[in-house]
Order: C-alpha cells, then sequence, then structure tokens
C-alpha cells in the first residue's frame, strides 16, 4: 500500500503560518514578477479565481472580497517544505518527495486500523511542526493513491485521510473524475481520449492497455494499469547522482547593456554552485543562455547559448569566471533581454575528481580551503553573504515581488516577532 501526503493549499497556506490574520480570507500568491495567480487559499478558490489568471484580472476582489494578494516567497516554501519532509522521514518507512509540497511512503504490511491510526498521528505531528495541514491518501499503487488524496481533501467526514484498500471501491469517484484530472494526463491527451469515446477515468480504466499502448504510449497503458490496482510506479531512491543542474530566471524588466546582466548571471551561478556543494558534485561543462522574450511580438528577438569546457571543479571562482566568459560571447547590443541562465552539466562525484598531473600543492590546498570557508559562512549567515563582486552593480535584472512576505524562517533580520 503506497500513501501519498499532499500539504494542503501549500504555498498560502505557508503565508498564513506566519501571518494569521490571513486566517478565513481569500489569499493569492503570485509568479515570479508577479504576473498570474499561481496559489489560491480555499477561499479565493470559491470566489473562482482560477490557476494562472493575470494578476490584474483579480484586483477588482481587493476590495469587493478583501483579497489578499502575496508575490512568491521560494526562500520561506523551500524551508517550510523541509520541515515538512522532515517529520515524515522520522514517522514513516520509504518516504520519497515527489515535489516540494507532496511525498510517497510505503504503508505496506499495516491492517486498515493501523494504518488510518499512523495517517492521522502524521497530520497531527505535521500540523504541530509546521502549522501545515496535509491531506492523506492511500491505495495499492500511486495513481489511486492520487485519487485517495483528491476524496480525502474533497470530504470532511474523511478528516484528511483515505484509505482505498479495495480497487472495486474506487469506481464511483472514477466515473466522476474527468480523464484530465488522472494523475499524469494533460489537456492534449485528454481531447484525444475524449475523441475515442473515454471522458472520465472509469471509462480509461476499463479501455484496452494494449490498445492504449498501441494509440498513446507505454506510459499512458502503465496508468490504466495502475488505476487497475497494479503497481507499475514503485517508490524512488532519493536521487544520489545528478546529470546536469539548471538556474536561471526572467528579469524584472526588460536589459539592454551587458553590465546590468552580468550581477544576474553571478547570482544565478552561485545558487547553481550552492546546489553542487549540496550534492557532493562538481562539473566540467557549463552553457549560459540569453533570451528576449519571446511573447513580445514587436520587438527584436534573439535567443542564443554558448558553452564552456574546464577542468572538472566545484569552485565558485572559476565557475563564475568561465559563465562571464560565456555571457561575453552571447551578449549582442541592440536587444531587450528578458532572462538569463547557466547550466552546469557532465557531472562528477567530488570524491572522483581526477588530479591535474601539473596543480600546484598549494593551489590543491588553498582553493578547497577557500570555498570550504564561503559554504561555512553563508550556511551560518545567509546564502548571500559571501558571493563573488560581479554580483554587485544593477538591482534591475530583480523579479518583481511587490506583495512579497518577509523570510520569516530563513532570515535573521526578517524573524517573527512575539509579544507576550
Amino acid at each position: 500500500m503506497i500513501a501519498l501526503i499532499d500539504c494542503n493549499n501549500f504555498y498560502a497556506s505557508c503565508e498564513q503560518v506566519f501571518q494569521p490574520q490571513l486566517a478565513g480570507k481569500p489569499l493569492v500568491v503570485l509568479s515570479n514578477n508577479d504576473g498570474n495567480v499561481i496559489a489560491r487559499s480555499s477561499e479565493a478558490k470559491k470566489l473562482g479565481i482560477g490557476m494562472g489568471v493575470l494578476t490584474g484580472s483579480v484586483r477588482g476582489f481587493v476590495r469587493s472580497h478583501e483579497l489578499q494578494i502575496r508575490s512568491s516567497n521560494y526562500a520561506l516554501y523551500g524551508d517550510m517544505s523541509s520541515r515538512v519532509m522532515e517529520t515524515l522521514e522520522e514517522l514513516l518507512p520509504n518516504v520519497e518527495r515527489y515535489s516540494i509540497d507532496e511525498a510517497f511512503a510505503d504503508l505496506s504490511g499495516l491492517s486498515r486500523a493501523r494504518m488510518l491510526e499512523l495517517c492521522q498521528h502524521v497530520r497531527h505531528r505535521v500540523q504541530r511542526h509546521t502549522g501545515l495541514q496535509v491531506s492523506i491518501g492511500v491505495a495499492q499503487t500511486k495513481t489511486l493513491a492520487k485519487v485517495a488524496n483528491r476524496l480525502a481533501k474533497r470530504r470532511p467526514e474523511l478528516s484528511g485521510v483515505c484509505i482505498g484498500t479495495e480497487t472495486e471501491s474506487f469506481g464511483r469517484i472514477l466515473e466522476q473524475m474527468e480523464t484530465g484530472d488522472v494523475w499524469g494526463i494533460g489537456r492534449k491527451i485528454s481531447r484525444k481520449l475524449t475523441g475515442f469515446g473515454i471522458h472520465n477515468a472509469k471509462q480509461l480504466r476499463d479501455a484496452d492497455p494494449v490498445w492504449i499502448k498501441k494509440q498513446f504510449s507505454v506510459v499512458l497503458m502503465r496508468t490504466v494499469l495502475e488505476l487497475r490496482g497494479e503497481s507499475c510506479l514503485k517508490l524512488e531512491e532519493p536521487e544520489e547522482s545528478r546529470k546536469s543542474l539548471m538556474c536561471g530566471r526572467s528579469f524584472g524588466k526588460p536589459l539592454k547593456e551587458l553590465e546590468d546582466i552580468r550581477p544576474a548571471l553571478t547570482h544565478f551561478v552561485q545558487n547553481a554552485v550552492t546546489r553542487l556543494w549540496k550534492y557532493k558534485q562538481a562539473t566540467s561543462a557549463l552553457t549560459v543562455y540569453l533570451s528576449t522574450n519571446r511573447f513580445r511580438k514587436n520587438i527584436a528577438q534573439r535567443s542564443v547559448s554558448a558553452s564552456v569546457e574546464l577542468s572538472t571543479t566545484d569552485n565558485l571562482i572559476l565557475l563564475n569566471a568561465a559563465a562571464q566568459r560565456a555571457l561575453e560571447q552571447t551578449f549582442e547590443s541592440g536587444f531587450e533581454y528578458h532572462k538569463v541562465g547557466v547550466l552546469l552539466h557532465d557531472l562528477v562525484a567530488v570524491k572522483n575528481i581526477p588530479a591535474s598531473l601539473f596543480e600546484t600543492e598549494s593551489g590543491i590546498k588553498n582553493s578547497p580551503e577557500l570555498m570550504w570557508a564561503v559554504r561555512k559562512i553563508n550556511a551560518k549567515f545567509g546564502r548571500y553573504t559571501v558571493a563573488s563582486a560581479s554580483v554587485s552593480g544593477s538591482s534591475d535584472w530583480r523579479a518583481r515581488s511587490k506583495f512579497r512576505s518577509p523570510a520569516f524562517t530563513t532570515c535573521w533580520n526578517e524573524l517573527p516577532l512575539v509579544q507576550a
């Protein structure tokens, strides 16, 4: 039996934990640059505010329904996610971190009564440790666990936990689910299924798997088998070896000058290298990409990239210098650039880095010590306490975040104040 633990309205709930005045009020969280709605509280959903709608279209609700608006605060969400996952890993065996607000766990071998007792204990502990509520769905497969989780959220009488030990018990709910609501099925596949007369999840479950594979793919065939209770998607072990890392983001406003783009690239290189250190890996090649906004048809378009090969390293200084050289190769004046980013590839474990025959003893000794010092300082005092000098300069590249709440859990200067 597989359990899916999912945080309820995660981004909005994280905002409400440290701002109790938001409780019970409609709340939306905006995307980078405050462009679109990417998360909603239950109250906002009841107002009919959809996912992905433009920010301007919801401003009318501010006066009429006291709608609260917050810019995305990924430092807060990431830290709260870590706290939730650490709590789950203390209580459950074989936890797979699936996304920032979801995790699967293996509950095989437990009776229904024991599973219910354990799931309620998990819900209580997570809420006590983080202030967040989770819903838990349990079933024989990952896909059915998703369905069970959907029921746990929508039916108050279940108290946040739905356990489906029998595959047949899902028949009615699957009949009421559109195919587009099934895990892993997008709008394009859903429309094609409708063309074949398959309108709901129950009809999909009852379809011939061989025919599904022929008309669609083996991936959709697995979904059909999962809906029948045949497990095709096992719990995954934590990823130990990554092949590449990418970091980049759109600018707060278009940039035309090379010197205005350099600080942004430096920031993204530091983020990527910090992740390299986390996974104890190094890279021997990087690619810098630079592009204009393809949705602005009235401006000249340009999308380019440049790659650099170098000796395998996790040294922030060397990687940033290489990235800046690549940026110089890609940059051409006369364009309004919208986004820059860096891709680190050909990753290897640090322990497997071969020593160079011509590397000096002092070079081998001092550079790792310097990076070790940077890591320790930034871990203790904040990620960007020590950074490359090229990060200074214009801040026009930073994303718009007019409504961002403080970093309540990750910045000493923004800790919440408690009055006793």
